[in-house]
């Protein structure tokens, strides 16, 4: 398209400006944001061209950007409401809640009647887990406008953090009802229906999300959680690809000029980079596919977190081991190692459950047998929190306080593998010396590993350390939210990944009570037996 020339007066600049809307309003993203820059040519300080550029870096996911540009046009003009607002968005995107939040309180003092601002502001207020706080933005939104379908879904999104799941399924429904293409509306059903155990219907909204938005990035990654959870492996595999697209993980994708090898391929005689994506739990359950990468003739490079260097560093055939953000020796194709079981095409039947595939460094093991001396009693692991910063920690972690049924018993030895201890632990543990403490020592999850070598059982919560005590054949008895993570499946107290896991299940949300007098009873039979 050809494009006025500069230097052009008053009325053209508007003709220009006027052109930039239409095409940003079609959709026309570069058309409208070249005509944007034209008229900046002219009026550096056009408030409006600066505003609607920083949109469109919204638009195009370049979150920074779009903070840069509102924060310029903010000095231009700072009294207009939909710039805080757009701001705002942004942030929250970006992760930063807070500021997303004096954002969007800048707005609404600026416009006290947009419904938009007590919309989003409800949002991030959620997000903040100030869900009363949220719920009442909310209603306010809706308020101000009784048809607006995403102030409905948002506000189902509090009303089932705040325990109250049919009205929240109401709220999407009425948001379904107001805007049948609103994809959002479907994915948050999904995802309240995913926490209700509902995974066939859950399954059937994140269907309609994508039917109605072919590239939803989240719904179709919630779809191969619930997929994997029941076992439709192959199906989740295929979605399961789609988490690179995900707020959550795109910071984590890498790209490399190597293809990325999908299994397909030959790599006999090829060197392969196999690279650590997610947790630690989740490295130390892709490391079993190690052993198949090289007995496909490929030369391994292994790229891991830094703490499980010393221990991946044994497995057979890694010919290097390097520490995410070091330089890899030179390679010819590469794997995210959660891929791993998509290009092995893995099925519940040929999940490869051999155990153990990890080993203790013999370091490690001298060095632990000397700060673990051999007891008459037998001695079980415990661990009861993972990673706080992970978005479910609060209901899979049981924590310290409801283990203490277990911690009574006289005949055993408890041992600690929890190696970070949280503030309201320190109490407990001080009351209960029969607990031993030995986080001070560990270094790396090579001395994990040890110690949980010379345990007799581990019990523990879903945290890395049941994929540790998994992987080396050690007993482990795992402490399960009512919907657990999709590798523990549904409804068994087995499990296909680790064979000698023994699963303990909520019965209901929340409910550890019953999960502990389970392992209490099943600990009575083990040390009977």
């Amino acid at each position: 398209m050809a494009h006025p020339q500069r230097n052009q007066g008053p009325a053209d600049l508007d003709a220009i400006f006027s052109q930039a809307i239409t095409y940003h309003r079609a959709g026309q993203l570069a058309d409208a944001e070249a005509l944007y820059r034209r008229v900046l040519q002219d009026v550096p300080r056009h408030f409006d061209s600066v505003h609607l550029l920083g949109v469109i870096c919204y638009q195009h996911g370049d979150y920074a950007e779009a903070v840069r540009q509102i924060d310029f046009a903010l000095t231009i003009n700072p009294a207009v409401s939909d710039a805080y607002n757009n701001r705002g968005n942004a942030l929250k995107r970006l992760g930063r809640h807070g500021d997303a939040l004096a954002s969007y309180n800048k707005a609404i003092a600026l416009k006290g009647d947009d419904a938009a601002s007590y919309n989003n502001r409800g949002s991030v207020l959620k997000d903040l887990k100030r869900y009363d706080e949220a719920r009442a933005d909310l209603d306010k939104a809706i308020a101000l406008k009784p048809d607006f379908a995403e102030a409905f879904s948002n506000r189902g999104n509090v009303l089932w953090k705040l325990g109250r799941g049919e009205e929240a399924l109401a709220d999407y429904d009425r948001a379904k009802a107001l805007r049948p293409n609103h994809a959002e509306a479907f994915f948050n059903r999904g995802t309240t229906l995913k926490d209700l155990k509902r995974i066939d219907e859950a399954i059937a909204e994140f269907d309609q999300a994508v039917s109605i938005m072919p590239d939803y990035a989240d719904a179709l990654w919630n779809r191969a959680m619930c997929k994997l959870l029941v076992g439709r492996c192959r199906e989740g595999w295929a979605d399961y690809a789609w988490r690179w697209q995900t707020a959550h993980m795109m910071p984590h994708h890498r790209t490399f000029r190597q293809r990325q090898w999908s299994g397909r391929t030959d790599i006999s005689g090829k060197t392969i980079l196999l690279y650590a994506e997610q947790g630690f739990g989740d490295t130390i359950m892709a490391a079993r596919y190690v052993p198949h990468v090289v007995a496909r003739g490929a030369r391994v490079i292994l790229d891991v977190q830094p703490a499980l260097v010393p221990l991946l560093a044994e497995l057979r055939g890694v010919e290097a081991i390097v520490s995410n953000g070091q330089a890899p020796p030179a390679f010819e194709f590469h794997c995210p190692m959660m891929s791993l079981p998509a290009a092995f095409e893995t099925t519940l039947d040929t999940i490869p459950s051999d155990v153990p595939y990890l080993s203790v460094p013999q370091v490690h093991t001298e060095k632990w047998s000397q700060l673990l001396p051999r007891s008459p009693r037998r001695r079980i692991g415990i661990s009861w929190a993972g990673n706080p910063a992970f978005v479910y920690d609060a209901e899979r972690s049981l924590g310290l306080t409801r283990m203490l049924p277990l911690l009574s018993r006289t005949d055993v030895q408890f041992v600690s593998i929890q190696k970070d201890l949280r503030e309201e632990d320190a109490d407990i543990l001080r009351a209960h010396p029969q607990i031993k403490l030995v986080g001070h020592a560990i270094d790396s999850f090579a001395d994990t590993a040890a110690l949980i070598a010379s345990l007799d059982l581990v019990i523990s919560s879903d945290t890395s350390v049941v994929h540790l005590a998994g992987a080396l054949g050690k007993p482990v008895w795992i402490l399960l939210q009512f919907v657990p993570d999709w590798r523990w499946l549904l409804d068994r107290t087995d499990c296909p990944w680790y064979p000698t896991a023994r699963l303990f299940r909520q019965a209901e949300r929340n409910n550890w009570e019953t999960v502990i007098s389970d392992v209490e009873r099943a600990l009575g039979q083990f040390m009977a037996g």
